[in-house]
Formats: C-alpha cells, sequence, structure tokens
C-alpha cells in the first residue's frame, strides 16, 4: 500500500508539472568533427558530424526538453593496432546515427557586453553504429548517452551561433563506441 501511494503522489507530481511549462519552439542546426575516443579509436580516424535539435517544452526557468538527432562518419586507420598487431583499416567506413532524447539546462551571462547563454545537457537515446568494408556491413542498435554544454551568442531577434562540445557514448558486446564532437551550431526560435 505504501509503494502504491508514492506511485500515485509521483504521478501526481508530474501532472501538475506539465500545466506548469510553457512551449519554447527552438530549433538548432549543427556540424562538426568527430573525434574518436574508447575502443573505436584505435581503428577509426576522425569524421564529419551533423546534427539537428528541437527544444520544445520550458519545464521552469532552467530546464528544457528537447531531442536531438545526430549523424557521423569516419573512415578506417590505416595503421590499426589490434591486440599489439598493425591491421589496415582503411578500407573500412564507420558511421552512427543517434536519436536522443535531452534535459538541459541554461544560464544567461554577459559575455564582453553581450548577453550569452551557457548551458549544459544530458541525455539517453538509441543509437546505431555501422561498419562496412567491401560491400558487406554490421550494425547494431543499442541505448547510448550523451552529456555536453556550450555557449550560444545572440545573432538577431531569434537567431543564436554558438559552440557545442557533446560526448557520445554506447556499449556493444563489451566494446566501447565513443565520440567526442566540438561542434558550430545555430539556432533559430519560432
Amino acid at each position: 500500500m505504501k509503494r502504491i501511494i508514492i506511485a500515485l503522489m509521483v504521478l501526481s507530481a508530474f501532472g501538475t508539472s506539465v500545466f506548469a511549462g510553457e512551449m519554447k519552439k527552438e530549433g538548432s542546426v549543427g556540424i562538426g568533427y568527430v573525434m574518436p575516443t574508447g575502443d573505436v579509436a584505435e581503428l577509426a580516424k576522425g569524421g564529419l558530424g551533423f546534427g539537428l535539435e528541437y527544444e520544445g517544452y520550458k519545464i521552469n526557468d532552467m530546464f528544457t526538453i528537447g531531442a536531438g538527432l545526430f549523424i557521423t562518419s569516419g573512415k578506417g586507420k590505416s595503421d590499426a593496432k589490434v591486440a599489439g598487431v598493425t591491421v589496415d583499416y582503411s578500407a573500412y567506413t564507420f558511421s552512427t546515427w543517434g536519436l536522443t532524447p535531452f534535459i538541459k539546462t541554461e544560464k544567461a551571462i554577459d559575455l564582453a557586453g553581450k548577453k550569452a547563454n551557457l548551458y549544459g545537457l544530458v541525455g539517453l537515446g538509441f543509437y546505431n553504429t555501422k561498419t562496412e568494408c567491401g560491400g558487406l556491413s554490421a550494425s547494431a542498435t543499442n541505448i547510448g548517452f550523451n552529456i555536453g554544454g556550450g555557449v550560444m551568442l545572440p545573432l538577431a531577434d531569434k537567431m543564436q551561433l554558438g559552440f557545442d562540445l557533446k560526448y557520445h557514448t554506447v556499449s556493444e558486446s563489451g566494446s566501447s563506441w565513443a565520440y567526442l564532437v566540438p561542434a558550430v551550431k545555430f539556432t533559430y526560435s519560432f
């Protein structure tokens, strides 16, 4: 009975928080350089990353809920080390796409006389990792984690430009697909 009462209290708190928030409606596009870390760093070079984000619900003055879609690509190294042996993976391509809901916190700051927004975010989402070589491919979809932050500077009334740094990690069969992605980001509020 005690658990049922606690569950009802939690559900009622979520129900009231829905009415306390407001729609934010902000879209972003970013492009960056994907730097592999973890196990994939031994096999792959860095590559291009592209991302889209939408923030649609502002919980309160500090927190916003949103979702992102990102795509990365990279080539294999010609001098990869596997179990102490040099292997040529240059014919391989590695790619990842992810659908990542997140929660973001934001703070307005004064940056050299201009208003800027400093933010941090954390998310958990679905990641699909794919490896291709010579017409053959292997892929897997797993749940992964991302954390990041950045700074946005105003360009015009509803537009911002900034710098974003995110770390994505996915564990698959005992190995780690992890990326550090510095990016330039453009945001439009509507």
